[in-house]
């Protein structure tokens, strides 16, 4: 009886010793943030607000995607540094007499960047050829803004830019320009544009990984995307400044003293990302446009037109770009190619630039909610 008293008090003890603290556990959110201790030792779990539940939801339909193809953002903050080359081209045509005319700007070198919170981000540019220079003798591209909205599933854009007054004639009909004076300084362009796009093999294939570097890719993907873009230009021409050599010489049907117009159009385009190695990424992107563009052309004898007529465009776009998820590198090569018709006259606007970026992420997010 003894050694059976004994027994059963020694299970007990054991029993007493072995039991754990009671842990309460809600499934739904295990996030380590949001649990607390109790005064009785247990472990509970806050119960997550409804914008909490709405905002995972929300970045998960957006910035989702496959790992096994794409390493997400890591960080909340994207910092990112751009030394671009800008050139615009310009090519005139007369349908009467068939002449044509094509001027250059001179390169602009350009300095800025992009701040990103998240997929949200702002740049800002400066033509360092202006600095230093007082009002009236800069180049007319001071500044270059842009908001851009980088995700998995979509891309937006709004920018807001004005090329350089500083050009060249670098051919006209006929005429040889040898030993001659071809600069230009009589042409100026203005342009405020809005697009937008949807990426379809969006949990595969990254965009903000080839464009935003918000974003790694890890294997080789394509995807097609559907777009729509709104642009407004104003492009003047000031024959006044042409050389004087060209002003009783030129045709004047190449002339006019201003191009304004709003284009809509839809874009239909593929992009591919090639992993080179881990980290090395090679990009391209094109997408022709179909659209309609109102155009209100005044040519040199100062008759004025309405033109209503459909548009075509090409945006390309290429990238090489080294990330690994910490620190980024690497080239960005943009162009964009708009053209003008009517039944005497046509022109042909390419701009484009090429940047070399240099960033990093920081203040690193949180484990996501499952």
């Amino acid at each position: 009886m003894k050694h059976l008293l004994l027994l059963l008090l020694l299970t007990a003890t054991t029993t007493v010793h072995a039991q754990p603290d009671t842990l309460c556990i809600d499934s739904a959110l295990p996030h380590p943030s949001e649990v607390s201790i109790g005064s009785s030792q247990e472990i509970r779990v806050k119960k997550p607000s409804a914008f909490s539940r709405f905002l995972t939801g929300f970045t998960n339909f957006f910035m989702g995607c496959d790992t096994n193809y794409v390493t997400p953002q890591k960080y909340q903050f994207t910092a990112q540094a751009e030394l671009s080359y800008w050139h615009d081209y310009y090519r005139i045509r007369s349908s009467e007499s068939q002449n044509r005319m094509t001027i250059q700007s001179v390169p602009s070198l350009v300095l800025g960047g992009y701040l990103y919170y998240g997929f949200l981000g702002y740049g800002i540019s400066w033509n360092l050829n202006d600095i230093g220079k007082p009002n009236g003798q800069t180049n007319g591209t001071s500044m270059r803004q842009a908001i851009s909205i980088n995700t998995a599933r979509i891309f937006a854009e709004v920018f807001l830019y004005r090329s350089g007054k500083t050009a060249r004639i670098t051919h006209l009909t006929d005429f040889d320009f040898k030993g001659k004076d071809n600069s230009f300084s009589g042409l100026d362009s203005k342009l405020f544009g809005l697009q937008a796009f949807y990426i379809f093999n969006n949990r595969k294939f990254s965009w903000p990984a080839a464009f935003g570097e918000n974003a790694v890719q890890r294997r080789s993907c394509g995807s097609w995307n559907l777009g729509f873009q709104y642009n407004h230009q104003s492009i003047t021409f000031n024959d006044a400044e042409l050389p004087e050599y060209l002003v009783s010489t030129i045709d004047t049907t190449l002339l006019f003293n201003g191009v304004d117009y709003n284009d809509y159009s839809i874009s239909i385009g593929y992009s591919f990302n090639w992993v080179i190695r881990r980290n090395l990424l090679l990009a391209i992107s094109l997408q022709p446009s179909i659209g309609y563009r109102r155009s209100n052309i005044e040519e040199a004898d100062f008759t004025h037109d309405i033109l209503n007529n459909v548009s075509t465009d090409l945006t390309t776009r290429a990238s090489v770009i080294w990330n690994n998820t910490k620190f980024f590198s690497g080239l960005i090569l943009e162009l964009h190619t708009y053209s003008y018709r009517k039944s005497k006259f046509g022109l042909t606007n390419t701009y484009g630039t090429l940047k070399f970026v240099l960033g990093f992420n920081f203040l690193k997010k949180k484990p996501p909610l499952p």
